[in-house]
């Protein structure tokens, strides 16, 4: 099960794993965490960010999932969502990319424990365990990645594997320092999954699904297709790849 922040983060950064696990007869799951539509009127950030989208408020969730849906039929996954609203749709908390990028908002300091309260109940719905949940490092920092994090954190004392994806495409940014990032919240030495060429075909393409979000996402990196071949390919080392980083309850 992935633990997806958005509608696009665990396609972008650990598709070609998802696809994997599809090939081998598994049955990859992508639950986006802050899947729900705005509760009233958004703040000037959120209007500005729908308008970098080209996508009307009204239209704004519907078209997402679109994409998510899309991107999920490339990687053979199941795509499910949650009903919990976005950073920036959660009030005046989130303003800037400053304040998106920072530090979670103290009126958000315990939401994690909404989130794995709604996890849960989305698995007794389904009547679903799984035996590994992948989830965010929160490279970038955003903080509905750091949220997440936070969450499947507490998942491990349910017995079960977490374990963190690099946020793509925030890794793949000149000074994202992952690994020192990662050496701080991760338990353990990371692990590379080795991408077929099939694989990274797939997830190319579910990157592609995502065509409203590559403007701002990708504004740094240039041809969404092309940094994310190049990063895989940095990762292993000239291999196609993407890593993994254990997590272990918190202390």
């Amino acid at each position: 099960m992935f633990l997806s922040p958005h509608y696009d983060d665990a396609a972008l950064s650990c598709g070609g794993a998802v696809a994997g696990m599809s090939d081998d007869g598994d049955r990859p799951l992508i639950l986006t965490i802050f899947g729900g539509r705005p509760a009233g009127p958004v703040n000037t950030f959120a209007a500005q960010m729908h308008r970098d989208w080209g996508l009307a408020l009204e239209d704004v969730i519907e078209h997402r999932r679109r994409e998510e849906s899309c991107a999920a039929e490339a990687l053979g996954a199941e795509s499910c969502w949650l009903d919990l609203p976005d950073a920036i749709y959660r009030g005046e908390r989130y303003l800037s990319d400053e304040h998106l990028f920072g530090a979670v908002h103290p009126d958000d300091a315990l939401l994690f424990r909404e989130i794995r309260s709604a996890i849960l109940a989305f698995l007794e719905a389904r009547n679903i365990m799984p035996d590994v949940y992948y989830c965010p490092l929160a490279v970038g920092n955003h903080v509905d990645h750091q949220l997440v994090l936070a969450t499947a954190r507490t998942l491990t004392y349910t017995g079960r594997t977490v374990i963190a994806w690099e946020d793509f495409p925030y890794a793949g940014e000149a000074g994202a320092a992952v690994d020192e990032i990662a050496t701080r919240r991760s338990s353990g030495e990371p692990r590379c999954r080795i991408l077929t060429p099939t694989q990274l075909d797939s997830k190319v393409s579910a990157v592609n699904c995502y065509a409203s979000q590559h403007e701002v996402i990708f504004r740094r990196q240039g041809d969404p297709a092309e940094a994310t071949r190049a990063y895989a390919e940095r990762v292993g080392n000239g291999t196609p790849a993407e890593r993994f980083w254990p997590l272990e309850a918190p202390s």
